[in-house]
């Protein structure tokens, strides 16, 4: 559903996320191209997850909502992929069988990433290969790649060049002068976007609040060398399992120890397999072992590369911090490594990962602690004034960050010497729409939802059930039992009244005792047959509720259940 503010005519092209802005994670946008106030072109910007918060009770996954793009199917005409990371792509197979088929391009090890993704889903969508060396005319869109620096190969921005101007999508970037893959970012490519004239610059923001230019990637190999110089038993080595530049310096190290190489986690044996084939991953057979083997091995000989660093509750890393992994046990010489920063809101998961391996025996280094274990792959103050000086842009949107860093990404412009209105800071939901006649404004407010994964399914978990779940986590539950004859419909017997997480039945029988007499004063009011068990137990609830806040200040989840006898 969207509120429309104004109408415009003539060619314009309207820009807005479906995540990505104002959120670090969930990346997705859309460019829609009109012509007279008619959409004719749509084209659509990576498809990335993003993490419950603390308040998503049993939530996995947050994926953009797709749901305004159900009635313009007709209009989709491509995805691009900027990355492999999930937060850009990993939303694909939950999004893609909604819509359409339509050709989705990425370069190689994106595309390589992103297939084996929607494959594990059944999906049989083709990701075609855009080499950095291409361009791609989609309708209106003619596209250019752009590789730049970020933690992870072949990561692209885009010059989207459009009827009524330029638009720089800048994704996650850096100015990494010395990467491990040895190629650098195309500042050429850059610069000549520039030249030619950027209407629009959408850059990285997270990095905004950090003075100076973001360190190389390449200091982390020295730190992992003495890290395994000091472990005299197993080595265990968390990063993003997309984070293949990383695990490449960690097998290096790995290798200078001659120490075994273990890839442990589904999507960290995925991914390094997806790299090793692409060619992005160098490593010998001959180094690598798997599951039975790493029991059968000396502790001092293994190094094992893990999934979950950032804390997730099913990720490999957190199994072997709770004792239930299968082949890897914690002992007192081990070493933990996390190369990775907590994603924003993600911080107190990973300090309570830290402390299980922890509590496990382990000796656990992280970047808090430890400098140098983990290399931002966003660009800080210095490389976002660089991509400013190069592309010379008109207008900027700050993406990919909180409302905070797109603040301080619009005082760092400003300190640059462009007008604070040329920093575009849109509202939640709301649509910028460019002409070459006029400033973008905002013309349309988008209504998205959160969109939330669990074991039962996409979008199943909605405001009530996470409403009922923070009930239980905090208040509890009590359940009202009442048994009903089927046959005659008639109540018989006593209301049954069991409570979890609320007070302890057995030393609060006044309480209890009090809510069967609530329960039974509004079955008496029903005499005869009982047809309407809706309005009962609506009644129940809301006089117990009343009744058990007043006694003991809180407010359990009650749950009134027919039991038929």
């Amino acid at each position: 559903m969207s509120h429309k503010i104004f109408v415009h005519d003539k060619q314009t092209v309207r820009i807005f996320p479906l995540g990505g802005i104002g959120n670090v994670t969930k990346n997705m946008y859309v460019y829609e191209y009109r012509l007279d106030g008619q959409l004719v072109d749509i084209l659509l910007v990576d498809c990335g997850i993003g993490f419950p918060d603390e308040t998503m009770y049993g939530v996995d996954l947050v994926i953009p909502d797709a749901s305004y793009l159900l009635n313009k199917k007709d209009k989709i005409r491509a995805f691009i992929l900027t990355h492999g990371h999930d937060d850009h792509i990993g939303a694909l197979p939950y999004v893609l069988p909604k819509l359409p088929s339509f050709p989705i391009y990425a370069t190689k090890l994106t595309a390589g990433f992103a297939e084996a993704k929607i494959r594990e889903f059944g999906i049989g969508s083709k990701i075609s290969v855009l080499p950095f060396t291409g361009t791609l005319t989609i309708g209106p869109f003619k596209i250019t790649p752009v590789h730049v620096t970020h933690s992870i190969p072949d990561a692209a921005n885009f010059v989207i060049e459009t009827p009524i101007g330029i638009f720089y999508h800048g994704s996650d970037f850096k100015f990494d002068l010395t990467p491990p893959d040895n190629f650098p970012s195309e500042l050429g490519k850059i610069a000549a976007a520039g030249e030619k004239g950027v209407l629009c610059l959408l850059s990285d923001s997270l990095g905004s609040e950090r003075s100076g230019y973001t360190l190389s990637e390449r200091i982390i190999e020295e730190t992992i060398e003495s890290e395994v110089r000091k472990c005299g038993g197993k080595l265990l080595f968390a990063t993003q399992s997309s984070n293949i530049s990383r695990i490449q310096q960690a097998v290096n190290v790995a290798l200078q120890h001659n120490r075994k190489i273990a890839f442990v986690g589904r999507s960290m044996d995925q991914n390094s397999e997806v790299a090793r084939r692409l060619g992005y991953l160098s490593i010998p057979e001959s180094a690598i072992v798997h599951d039975k083997q790493i029991l059968r091995l000396p502790d001092n000989l293994l190094f094992i590369i893990v999934a979950g660093s950032q804390g997730q509750t099913d990720s490999a890393l957190a199994r072997i911090a709770r004792g239930e992994h299968k082949f890897v046990k914690l002992r007192d010489a081990d070493t933990v490594i996390l190369s990775a920063d907590p994603i924003p809101g993600n911080e107190n998961a990973v300090h309570e990962l830290v402390d299980a391996l922890t509590q496990g025996g382990a000796r656990v280094s992280y970047s808090e602690v430890m400098e140098d274990l983990h290399v931002s792959g966003h660009g800080s103050q210095q490389d976002l004034r660089l991509m400013l000086s190069l592309t010379k842009p008109k207008f900027m949107l700050p993406i990919g960050g909180t409302y905070r860093h797109m603040v301080a990404y619009q005082k760092l412009a400003v300190e640059m010497g462009h007008d604070r209105s040329s920093v575009l800071i849109p509202g939640e939901g709301e649509v910028l729409e460019f002409s070459a006649t006029h400033r973008p404004r905002v013309v349309e407010r988008i209504e998205t939802e959160q969109i939330m994964l669990d074991g039962l399914g996409v979008g199943d978990v909605g405001a009530i059930v996470l409403r009922d779940r923070r009930t239980l986590a905090s208040e509890g539950i009590v359940v009202i039992m009442v048994p009903v004859e089927k046959s005659i419909n008639r109540v018989r017997g006593e209301p049954d009244i069991v409570s979890r997480g609320f007070v302890y039945m057995k030393d609060s029988g006044a309480i209890v005792a009090e809510m069967k007499q609530i329960v039974n004063r509004h079955l008496r009011l029903k005499k005869g047959k009982i047809f309407d068990w809706h309005f009962i137990r609506r009644n129940i609830e809301e006089e117990v509720s009343r009744f058990l806040f007043k006694e003991t200040g809180r407010k359990p989840l009650i749950v009134p259940v027919v039991i038929e006898v």
